[in-house]
């Protein structure tokens, strides 16, 4: 399931998700739903981290936007995919077979609506940097992830290239949404907080992929898989 970053074929897969040309595969409907930019963003960034298989895994997608990693999720074989968010997406209809809940990510409101639940994939996507306490939410992930569930979260990297260029106007600081920063340190210590180890924690530029291992750790995004201690 979690391949090695290294693996040849998973180098190449993501190369050519990069390249994101109208035809990509990717973006092709699923049920009648075209993803949007974000969405293709979130599948690169999974199979970058050598996620390249939902099939069999009860996913739970914090901040689901449109809904369509979940609707795609069930249409790979996941065994349940639930998707939080404030808005409930345009594509949910009686016939989803993923679960909705409308919730605040910012508390504990969330993690009420899905009591004894357990999930193989926790995803969370440019969601950390917009809490009032990223801990408190991270020890909520804690508790709800399987015995060999994996964690996956983007947020903004302090240490990017692009805020060394523009300190004042980089996109990690220009969201009034955003409450707090990370770089990959700081990120890796509030996961050990939480009582989660980092497996693999990557800030890499999207145009320098083809570099693969070799290429500098200074992107805007940081990539980062977590487990339970």
């Amino acid at each position: 399931l979690f391949e090695s970053e290294n693996n040849l074929s998973t180098q190449i897969f993501v190369f050519f998700i990069c390249l994101q040309e109208t035809t990509h595969p990717l973006r092709h409907a699923m049920n009648g739903m075209q993803p949007s930019s974000s969405d293709i963003d979130h599948l690169r960034w999974l199979a970058s981290s050598g996620i390249t298989s939902l099939s069999g895994l009860r996913v739970l997608d914090l901040g689901c936007g449109s809904g369509y990693i979940c609707d795609k999720a069930i249409h790979d074989g996941a065994t349940s995919a639930v998707g939080i968010d404030l808005v409930k997406p345009r594509c949910l209809d009686a016939g989803s077979k993923w679960v909705f809940l409308d919730s605040n990510l910012d508390g504990d409101g969330w993690i009420k609506q899905i009591p004894g639940q357990e999930f193989d994939l926790v995803m969370a996507f440019d969601i950390l940097e917009h809490l009032e306490s990223p801990y408190r939410f991270l020890t909520a992930i804690k508790s709800i992830l399987s015995k060999n569930g994996t964690l996956v979260l983007t947020t903004p990297n302090t240490l990017s290239w692009e805020r060394f260029v523009n300190p004042a106007s980089w996109s990690g600081a220009q969201d009034p949404q955003h409450k707090v920063l990370f770089n990959r340190y700081s990120l890796k210590f509030l996961l050990s907080r939480a009582g989660l180890k980092c497996t693999q924690m990557r800030a890499p530029m999207r145009t320098l992929t083809p570099l693969g291992p070799l290429q500098p750790q200074i992107g805007g995004q940081i990539i980062c898989l977590a487990s339970i201690m």
